[in-house]
């Protein structure tokens, strides 16, 4: 383990710890619509996560795993939230 490992971990379960949580019960809550959410920013987002979890799956390497797993899942929810809720109108 190496110290900008630890770091780059760290920040990346920021992310995944308070951000995208954050933006899947404001959708929830707040009539349940994703108004002002680019979807194109949510799927490239989506996207990278999964390949990065993927990637450290093949490795394997586990400062990957863990930091990027939970983006990947936190995403997909996401992405499921801006369809059914688009669906509603």
């Amino acid at each position: 383990m190496t110290g900008i490992g630890i770091l780059a971990m760290i920040a990346s379960l920021t992310i995944v710890v308070l951000g995208l949580p954050a933006q899947i019960i404001k959708n929830h809550r707040d009539p349940k619509n994703c108004e002002g959410i680019d979807y194109r920013l949510v799927l490239s987002v989506g996207i990278a996560y999964l390949f990065w979890s993927l990637y450290g799956w093949t490795k394997p390497d586990w400062f990957l795993i863990i930091s990027q797993t939970p983006g990947c899942v936190l995403s997909s929810i996401l992405i499921f939230q801006m369809i059914r809720y688009r669906t509603r109108r």
